[in-house]
């Protein structure tokens, strides 16, 4: 299958690209850049589409990488009133300050399960409300809607990784030595705990060698990760020219095509261009649009293709499996998303699920897939990584348009395509 995409068409995605970081730049959750940057891809939606609307929405854009700085703080108290607890003879005395470090040990691990293992949002009342929003260009169906397809993108930025901009990859180790510091410590706690609840004071120094040897190695990892990211709005400059405008600006060049191709659109099917707000601060935009919409996406068999990090031409993957959240993607998307690269002459092959990628992706995070996937609708995500070099201005200030390799957005776009047009096939 051969499809052209023209040079005008090139231009203007890798021109959008700079227009919005000139004009707009850094995109914080909730910003008024962000808001800046919905409105551009609202009035580009509106020069190609049938209906376009901004859907708003509310969340707590601070708390999501907020919860790494209230779990250290948790932590350390709890290992403070342990170590007071050594100069304490009062039975209750003793047992008031075992059960604070227990319940201190214990509350980051659950934190860190919900708010960063589920995307949930568990600890975010204790940040303040913002509003964000979704756009969503759309064209609508020849006949009665039986299928919806959606391809999306995420249209805000990350706070900076204060932490991978000073030490690259190696952070992954020290948050790996962090966690297991928490998950050490909250065993330990829990016994020093049912030793003083029975009485048995003389051991409340057993693990106190232990914890000597956690302070000296583990706990310095895990007060690193309390400079993650800046504090306040310190942080919002990183421009996003690869995460995600790359993939904005390659929803918007779909748009512009199926705008003077329509005839490859199926009949009876809707095509959903969206571009997510909030999705660095933990997925909010597109959790809320499937939630808000999840009636009606799953009525109609709606399959979602997802676009982040598009930056080299030699590195597509189509993510059947999440690590971080635990997501498995929809098989049958998966298998569209390969077929429809193969058709175009791009080796894409499935990635996610090997032992090796689960244990290093641990802490890779979600994607906007994710919150489709998890409500039970069919999705998966594209995604071109360069990690050679990505450490090297992944959410950070240096992510600028001269990231995206050439030749990469138009192969994306094929892709995209080269899906919709196979959608068309099958349906005849």
């Amino acid at each position: 299958m051969k499809v052209e995409i023209s040079k005008e068409l090139d231009d203007y995605m890798y021109g959008f690209v700079k227009k919005v970081i000139d004009e707009v730049g850094p995109r914080m959750p909730c910003s008024p850049q962000e808001a800046k940057a919905a409105q551009i891809i609202k009035e580009e939606f509106e020069k190609t589409c049938d209906d376009v609307a901004v859907e708003p929405f509310t969340c707590h854009p601070k708390a999501f990488l907020g919860w790494i700085k209230v779990d250290v703080i948790m932590v350390s108290i709890s290992l403070v009133l342990y170590l007071i607890m050594q100069f304490l003879m009062d039975h209750v005395l003793l047992l008031i300050f075992a059960i604070l470090s227990s319940i201190l040990a214990f509350l980051p691990i659950l934190v860190v399960r919900q708010e960063f293992f589920n995307y949930k949002e568990f600890i975010d009342p204790l940040f303040r409300k913002k509003s964000s929003q979704n756009v969503v260009g759309s064209f609508k169906p020849k006949g009665e809607l039986k299928k919806i397809l959606i391809f999306s993108s995420h249209m805000d930025t990350a706070l900076e990784f204060t932490l991978l901009k000073l030490m690259g990859w190696i952070f992954i180790p020290v948050a790996f030595i962090g966690v297991f510091t928490m998950l050490i410590w909250l065993i330990l706690s829990l016994f020093n705990l049912g030793f003083i609840l029975f009485g048995f004071l003389a051991l409340k120094s057993f693990f106190l060698p232990i914890v000597i040897w956690l302070l000296i190695i583990g706990v310095p990892c895990l007060v690193t990760l309390f400079f993650f990211v800046p504090l306040g709005d310190k942080g919002n400059v990183v421009p996003g020219a690869v995460d995600n405008m790359s993939s904005c600006a390659i929803v918007q060049a779909l748009a512009r095509y199926l705008k003077d191709n329509r005839e490859i659109i199926p009949d009876n099917t809707e095509v959903r261009l969206i571009s997510f707000g909030s999705e660095e601060s933990g997925l909010r935009g597109s959790y809320r649009y499937a939630a808000a919409h999840l009636d009606e996406l799953k009525k109609n068999d709606a399959n979602v293709v997802n676009m982040d990090g598009i930056e080299t031409p030699d590195g597509f993957h189509i993510v059947e499996y999440e690590p971080t959240t635990k997501t498995r993607h929809s098989e049958e998307v998966v298998q569209k998303l390969i077929i429809a690269a193969q058709d175009v002459g791009i080796d894409a092959p499935r990635f996610g699920a090997g032992k090796l990628e689960k244990s290093v992706g641990k802490f890779s995070g979600g994607s906007d897939a994710a919150a489709f996937s998890k409500a039970g609708i069919k999705a998966a995500f594209i995604n071109s990584a360069d990690w050679k070099n990505r450490s090297t201005y992944y959410h950070q200030s240096t992510d600028t348009l001269d990231k995206i390799k050439e030749g990469t957005l138009e192969k994306t776009l094929q892709i995209c395509i080269s899906f919709i047009m196979n959608e068309k096939k099958a349906g005849k």
